[in-house]
């Protein structure tokens, strides 16, 4: 009787135990107290028994299970400037142990957006393409201060274009078929993600086509314009930059006119501002005007006026990144936009987050160079804080 009692204490004592098991300790490693979190987040707990599950919870939400050692998970909280509950809770052996983490936001009396700023480059070395340059040959400074680089990419970077042709009367002698048939082999070396959009000028808008990538659809019923009219390239120039604003990506204006405007109501000073908000890369084919002197007159201005409008056009060009292409017979028009199309096939894309951007519509002096000697590249000078 004596051993059945001193028996049954022994299973009594043994289960007793086991209903006094403590459950198990546990605790955040990471990420800090204090520590301010966003987007991808190390989650790490300390658990004081290896036989545990473990599942992790943020802001009420559970985000995964770890059953054995290291308890370890990786989460995404994203880049809102917030608060954020972390929790822990681990089972074992029946018991449960919980523990709470907080993080805090980050105190600012104003908060800015930072977003990716991109850059599309060109390289060339005695004037032809550099295809091998790689991440860390380039050098990008904002305001003076160096940039670190969080994208990379070169080619096959898709683009909107916007061609504006010259159908004045500048462009007889074969001239407007010519660029009517650079317009088609543009459009016919473009990838299935461009789209190009034809704006036809004189001193008015002749005619326009939507948003394509069929050389066909761009060029339907021009066979029959003829070129006739004055230049009002300011006014083109701004209508095809309106037309790009609501386009996302790498966006293009490719004008092809002698760049003699008679008939503009806007100066180019007008126009200038608006084409470095836009960042659209600009380039010029320029063609010699049949009939037209460079020291041109007109009912808008005088001849030193049309002098000051062309070097601002270039002046639009070149802070663009694109550049000005002499195209001075009929023949080459069609390989020089060929070349247009090939460049933009080229370019290298670099982007970065601003070091030290304000939001306050500020300009930006851009500056990209290369670390490899006999490089030139070419780019936009900089951008509106916006």
């Amino acid at each position: 009787m004596r051993r059945a009692v001193a028996l049954a204490a022994v299973v009594f004592a043994a289960s007793a135990g086991r209903l006094a098991a403590a459950p198990p300790a546990v605790r955040f490693v990471k990420p800090a107290a204090d520590q301010v979190v966003f987007g991808e987040v190390e989650l790490v707990a300390e658990v004081s028994t290896p036989d545990a599950r473990v599942e992790f919870l943020v802001d009420g939400v559970s985000v995964g299970v770890v059953t054995r050692p290291p308890w370890r998970l990786l989460v995404d909280v994203g880049e809102e400037n917030v608060e954020h509950e972390f929790r822990l809770v681990a089972e074992a052996g029946g018991e449960r142990a919980s523990a709470v983490l907080r993080t805090p936001r980050v105190a600012v009396d104003q908060e800015v957006q930072v977003t990716l700023q991109q850059l599309y480059v060109t390289a060339t070395a005695g004037g032809e393409p550099v295809h091998d340059l790689r991440r860390s040959d380039f050098v990008v400074t904002d305001e003076g201060r160096a940039q670190q680089l969080v994208t990379f990419a070169r080619g096959d970077i898709p683009f909107t274009a916007v061609l504006l042709v010259d159908a004045s009367s500048s462009m007889t002698g074969g001239r407007l078929g010519a660029a009517l048939g650079g317009v088609r082999a543009f459009a016919g070396l473009m990838k299935p993600l461009d789209e190009t959009k034809l704006l036809l000028f004189s001193d008015r808008l002749r005619a326009a086509s939507p948003f394509t990538s069929f050389p066909e659809i761009l060029t339907a019923g021009l066979e029959s314009v003829a070129a006739l009219g004055g230049t009002a390239l300011n006014d083109a120039l701004y209508v095809g930059l309106s037309r790009l604003e609501e386009r996302q990506g790498r966006r293009v204006i490719v004008v092809l006119s002698d760049g003699v405007d008679t008939h503009s109501a806007l100066d180019m000073s007008r126009v200038l501002p608006v084409a470095r908000r836009s960042r659209a890369l600009i380039y010029w084919i320029k063609t010699s005007g049949a009939g037209k002197q460079l020291r041109q007159t007109s009912f808008w201005r005088d001849a030193k006026s049309h002098d000051e409008e062309l070097a601002r056009l270039r002046e639009a060009v070149t802070a663009s990144g694109g550049r000005v292409i002499e195209a001075p017979s009929p023949d080459g028009i069609e390989e020089t936009f060929r070349s247009v199309v090939r460049e933009l096939h080229d370019h290298y894309v670099l982007g970065y987050y601003p070091s030290h951007r304000r939001g306050d519509g500020r300009w930006h002096k851009v500056r990209v160079e290369v670390t490899r000697p006999g490089v030139v590249v070419r780019t936009s000078d900089g951008y509106f804080d916006r």
